[in-house]
């Protein structure tokens, strides 16, 4: 069981005795969870050790990200907030997640992770990262929601009555209709107002418990939770019409993309005359990834884990970062993440990538996810976001490239205007990452190294 894990399960606890009492009385507010008292933030609290194996990293040792499997019976990945690296996480190091639940909701909470690091021979810690996620509780659904609707199933042409056909197909669709298959097709949690009031009756009502800050530093995580929420909430309805069209455009066009048409000689452009550095299109940092979604990547409500997402979105970015690059590269952030829509066992995810921006040393890489329902070939754009990654020195070593990176050259009008709106997405990832590090500093964080990453790379 992760941090993550441990610390929504403490979370959603009934209360004992007094949850119980009401659901034997049957009363209109059986189904209801309502603790007895508000949750401090105590129970809520943990720390995980971990040590890093090779298999969480990259061929020198390095791990990308650090992207790691979040979310538990019952609550889902809402969104994800900016994620700034200020240090390398490695095969040599011991990796130590602290986690907590800031603030809660009716239905929702803000979850505060920290990853700091130790190494295995010196024991110096090193701070690493700070992500703050939102989830959303769902109530599990009670067996007959899962059973009471059949599948849709292909419309066939009629069949001669008593036919071997007919009595082969009938016998086929109540095959199908029992099969945990059908089960998971035939329930969808409420997406929709409509969707919720038709399925109210089926399933329980949310409050989660309260939590009560008791010091000064979770007091001021407290109040901050809620300043975050509020800046998410006003983003959602701010007029972003133009930034939404120019990305809708954009994967609009990569979806016609094909990997195979990153070698085409239309895209081999000639070295710079100016000072003779390659140069590369951005339909050349073309990459994409199809996944199937496991039972290992989702939780008891068949719903994938955001972080599975994040890890499989990583690690396309980091092949088109690469691609470009040709030289090692490691995560510096992620951009706020939204999950607009949900995906399930058996659906099948395509990530597809492209750099958008390229720096001194480092380089933006736009990152979206379609989902596929297998059953019904809809297909559906899910999420999207903005990594950040830096060209490492060839040699064994975590100092960044010296060498100027190719030139990119947008190949349209729309490829341009994504590219020139990368300056200002960098100039606010800065910010962010100076802020971080001054509130790290507040909070009394041992890290022996943040002065000299917070660095603008």
């Amino acid at each position: 069981m992760n941090s993550l894990t441990a610390a929504l399960t403490n979370l959603f606890r009934r209360a004992p005795d007094s949850a119980e009492t009401t659901a034997d009385r049957g009363g209109p507010d059986s189904l209801v969870w309502r603790p007895e008292i508000p949750l401090s933030k105590e129970p809520s609290q943990v720390t995980m050790t971990e040590l890093v194996l090779p298999s969480h990293c990259d061929g020198r040792g390095f791990c990308l990200g650090a992207a790691k499997k979040h979310g538990v019976y019952p609550a889902v990945t809402r969104s994800v907030d900016a994620v700034h690296f200020l240090g390398p996480i490695t095969t040599q190091n011991i990796v130590i997640i602290q986690a907590s639940v800031n603030r809660a909701w009716k239905t929702s909470m803000e979850v505060g992770v920290r990853v700091m690091t130790e190494e295995l021979l010196s024991a110096d810690q090193r701070y690493c990262c700070h992500a703050y996620l939102t989830f959303v509780a769902l109530p599990q659904p009670p067996l007959t929601t899962l059973t009471s609707s059949q599948p849709h199933l292909p419309s066939q042409p009629p069949l001669p009555q008593g036919s071997a056909q007919t009595e082969d197909a009938a016998a086929t669709r109540a095959v199908l209709s029992e099969s945990l298959a059908a089960r998971r097709y035939s329930f969808s949690l409420p997406s929709s107002k409509s969707d919720s009031k038709l399925n109210a009756k089926h399933l329980p009502t949310i409050q989660l418990p309260a939590i009560e800050p008791t010091t000064s530093v979770e007091m001021e995580r407290y109040n901050m939770a809620q300043s975050r929420r509020e800046t998410r909430l006003q983003q959602s309805k701010e007029a972003k019409e133009e930034e939404d069209k120019l990305l809708s455009d954009v994967r609009d066009q990569m979806r016609r993309w094909n990997v195979t048409q990153t070698e085409s000689p239309n895209l081999k452009l000639p070295p710079s005359e100016d000072d003779g550095l390659p140069r590369m299109s951005i339909q050349a940092t073309f990459a994409e990834s199809v996944q199937l979604v496991l039972p290992q990547h989702a939780n008891s409500l068949s719903i994938t884990f955001g972080g599975q997402v994040m890890k499989w979105m990583e690690n396309v970015a980091a092949v088109s970062a690469s691609r470009f690059a040709r030289v090692p590269i490691v995560t510096a952030s992620i951009d706020s993440l939204q999950f607009h829509r949900k995906t399930m066992i058996g659906d099948c995810l395509t990530m597809r990538s492209v750099v958008t921006r390229v720096f001194k040393s480092s380089m933006e890489i736009y990152v979206f996810v379609d989902s596929e329902n297998l059953v019904t070939g809809k297909q559906t754009f899910t999420n999207e976001a903005f990594f950040s990654m830096v060209a490492l020195q060839p040699t064994p070593s975590l100092q960044p490239m010296k060498a100027r990176l190719p030139y990119l050259v947008p190949g349209s009008d729309l490829e341009t205007a994504l590219s020139d709106a990368g300056e200002k997405r960098r100039l606010r990832r800065l910010q962010q990452r100076h802020e971080l590090a001054e509130r790290e500093i507040q909070f009394l964080v041992h890290s022996p190294s943040i002065e000299q990453t917070t660095n603008p790379i």
